[in-house]
């Protein structure tokens, strides 16, 4: 192999799982150059987009937190070395971008013991952040500045929200990039909620789709979150969309929602074709929920284009129900097929899209040990 031009080895690498290339550093110290080196990680970077894509599936069962990674179109789950997660904490999986993913734990009695941490799943390293001046919150955002140049240039957004009496209220928001928390001060939008619900990154942008009361009207908007700009801003959602809960997405290469129907308990999925730009909202198509029996489906996101996860969750009576479930929508034969993995709730089930990479958490832009 020693013989092989450097352009033939860098192909046949591209094509590689990560797991063999962390080994193939061991080999000498050219491979262990070429392989840890900013050329190599990027275009290894942007060939995983193509190659080495996978979902992650966070859940609660016995109050146990679970990670786990979903293969399509095999639809099997496998375990993930999480011992980094104490016995019994609680996680929430915040986001993933360019293969490094957020969690977050949120203890609200003991707010101090709230935690970030970063972790790449496909070589197993992982960083608990540094304690943010004011608590970790259940309000936590991350993303990635595009424009730097640097894919590990990673922003953490903590938000702690103060209500008050209507219409008053208080936030303290800060960001993490380079090692260092700074105060962004009072500037998320107003609202009456403390669930921002899932999120996506779209280029700079923090994407959460929550619902806000604002003078008892109803409100469906796009909160976004810039990383280059550090600040926030909306983006109002067609008025024929249904109002009600909603996941945010990335389908096709843009902004789209899975919209709730009140009124016929179906789903609606609509894409944003231009970003930013109200009339580019289009529905795409409606997945039809069964009504029959005293049952609920709710969406989690897709795990691709033509699949979508959601909570199954069959009720015995007013007061009792089964453990819920995941199933699986193909939007293709328009049916569901079931996954035998049972979850405490909906709420805390979250599935993001990973990428396989070899950014190092100890030698990153954003993060240093």
């Amino acid at each position: 192999m020693a013989s092989f031009p450097i352009d033939v080895l860098v192909e046949i690498f591209l094509w590689l799982s990560v797991k063999p290339l962390v080994r193939f550093r061991c080999v000498c110290k050219s491979w262990n150059s070429l392989l840890t080196s900013p050329f190599f990680i990027k275009a290894y970077l942007e060939r995983s987009i193509k190659l080495h894509k996978f979902d992650l599936l966070k859940y609660d069962f016995n109050n146990i937190s679970r990670v786990q990674i979903h293969y399509s179109p095999k639809n099997e789950l496998s375990n993930l070395d999480t011992s980094f997660i104490k016995d019994g904490e609680k996680v929430k999986l915040v986001g993933s971008c360019n293969g490094i993913v957020c969690l977050s734990s949120f203890n609200s009695e003991i707010p101090h013991h709230s935690k970030i941490f970063l972790w790449n799943p496909s070589t197993g390293e992982n960083i608990t952040l540094p304690q943010p001046s004011h608590h970790v919150s259940n309000l936590v955002g991350f993303g990635f500045n595009p424009l730097s140049g640097h894919p590990d240039d990673f922003s953490i957004v903590n938000m702690n929200i103060y209500l008050e009496q209507h219409p008053n209220y208080t936030s303290q928001v800060e960001s993490f990039r380079r090692n260092c928390w700074k105060q962004l001060g009072n500037i998320f939008p107003p609202s009456l909620t403390q669930y921002l619900g899932n999120q996506v990154i779209f280029k700079n942008f923090i994407c959460w789709c929550p619902c806000f009361y604002l003078d008892v009207k109803f409100v469906a908007l796009l909160i976004l979150f810039d990383v280059v700009q550090d600040d926030f801003q909306k983006i109002a959602l067609p008025d024929i969309m249904p109002l009600g809960k909603k996941v945010i997405n990335l389908l096709e290469g843009c902004l789209s929602v899975i919209a709730h129907n009140s009124s016929t308990e179906n789903y609606e999925v609509w894409i944003m074709k231009e970003f930013g730009v109200y009339k580019s909202w289009i529905k795409l198509y409606t997945i039809r929920v069964s009504t029959r029996g005293l049952s609920s489906y709710r969406p989690v996101g897709f795990a691709n284009s033509r699949e979508v996860f959601f909570i199954h969750t069959f009720y015995m009576g007013l007061r009792f129900k089964s453990p819920s479930r995941l199933a699986l929508y193909d939007i293709q034969s328009e049916k569901f097929e079931a996954f035998h993995v049972k979850v405490n709730c909906y709420d805390t089930t979250q599935l993001v899209t990973c990428l396989e990479s070899l950014i190092s958490l100890s030698s990153t832009n954003n993060v240093k040990h």
